[in-house]
């Protein structure tokens, strides 16, 4: 198959496509990866590459320019010392209304007008002023991230420039499982502590109860004066009868 020039797809003519329920036969997209690098740590430094114009870019051109970059990028800098991202996807489908071509085909290749056509591919519409792709990285590694770049925006149908930005960084790693262990075991000694606590009290009431009801059961029995006092009665009685007869 003879692939047509891009400059043929680069316009935005017509309104976008992407109903692919309606249609059968779309290439599959081109583009392998959308996030390379290290994808577990955060990179303080943020270099944007820029579009200038509104334009189409086939996915085609999207996996060059990715391979370039990322090929780059894992040879000057270092897989564990980048984020590479790349920010559209190719939903747009693109249409050809193949004719026959070569010498003698003018009367073959004549077919009916704005005919709908084959789908030959996708491609990403993008707006002048839209990030097309973003790398994070540190200071150091600066100089590198914008040759890579500018290395891969050669393969792309629309001048770029790049942007760089600081942002700020917490300082975590997204792979570290120690962090929500710490979190999920705090509150759980917590409330074992709590619990164990009101479960405490009700004893210590309860003895104390039973202390209280202790001394008020030991007065009732405590009763030895009123027995005392019964004897030493009785015992007065006898007594003066005993005087008695000692007087006697």
């Amino acid at each position: 198959m003879v692939r047509k020039p891009g400059k043929m797809y680069r316009n935005l003519a017509k309104k976008a496509y992407t109903r692919r329920e309606y249609m059968g036969g779309v290439p599959g997209n081109k583009i392998v990866q959308f996030e390379m690098g290290n994808l577990s740590q955060e990179f303080p430094t943020e270099i944007d590459l820029i579009v200038e114009e509104t334009c189409q870019i086939r996915h085609s051109a999207l996996e060059a320019a990715r391979i370039s970059v990322n090929r780059k990028l894992l040879k000057d800098v270092g897989r564990t010392n980048f984020h590479f991202k790349v920010r559209v996807f190719p939903h747009h489908v693109l249409r050809e209304n193949k004719q026959a071509t070569g010498a003698g085909a003018d009367r073959v290749s004549e077919g009916m007008r704005l005919a709908f056509g084959k789908a030959v591919g996708t491609a990403a519409r993008v707006e002048a002023g839209q990030l097309l792709f973003t790398v994070f990285t540190t200071a150091q590694y600066l100089d590198k991230v914008k040759a890579a770049l500018r290395n891969g925006s050669h393969k792309l149908p629309t001048p770029s420039h790049l942007k760089v930005h600081t942002i700020k960084v917490s300082g975590r790693i997204v792979a570290a499982p120690k962090i929500a262990g710490d979190k999920i075991a705090a509150p759980v000694k917590v409330e074992t502590e709590a619990a164990a606590e009101p479960a405490a009290e009700p004893a210590a009431k309860g003895a104390k109860g039973a202390e209280h009801k202790g001394g008020k059961g030991a007065e009732p029995a405590k009763a030895e004066p009123g027995a005392k006092g019964a004897d030493a009665a009785k015992g007065g009685k006898a007594a003066p009868a005993k005087g008695g007869k000692d007087k006697k």
